[in-house]
């Protein structure tokens, strides 16, 4: 539980940055398109930054989504084509269709063990208050 608010929390903060930067790129004039020598090329490199900001946002998405199928035993896709390997990124990423895939049998994982527990807490109840219900019953 406190693995998936730490993974919200980050995200979060990962998403702000991103979205202030695609606010400011946006917001920023073209370059023109005869520069001199040494002159910037300030809306390509702020572009160029953002590409790299959305790489690391899939790439921290894959990382967690990957320790989730480790966790819940889930097979990780192994077929090429399921993974992204970008010239500027350290590790490669899930495609989004890959990442969509192996979510939902994470999802279908958690349901099954959520659905586990949910009917053993159920029955212990049950029992629990048949317990204290069949001696309340007779003692009148």
């Amino acid at each position: 539980m406190f693995d998936d608010l730490k993974y919200r929390w980050a995200l979060h903060k990962f998403l702000k940055e991103h979205r202030i930067i695609r606010q400011s790129y946006d917001e920023t004039p073209s370059d023109p398109e005869e520069l001199a020598g040494d002159e910037l090329r300030i809306k390509y490199t702020m572009g160029r930054e953002l590409n790299m900001q959305e790489v690391a946002i899939d790439a921290f998405r894959s990382r967690y989504l990957l320790e989730q199928a480790y966790k819940y035993h889930v097979p990780v896709p192994s077929k090429e084509e399921d993974w992204m390997h970008p010239r500027y990124a350290d590790q490669p990423y899930l495609t989004p269709e890959a990442a969509q895939k192996l979510r939902a049998d994470i999802r279908a994982e958690q349901k099954t063990d959520w659905d586990y527990w949910a009917n053993r807490v159920t029955l212990g109840l049950g029992l629990i208050g048949s317990i204290f219900g069949v001696p309340a019953f007779f003692k009148k």
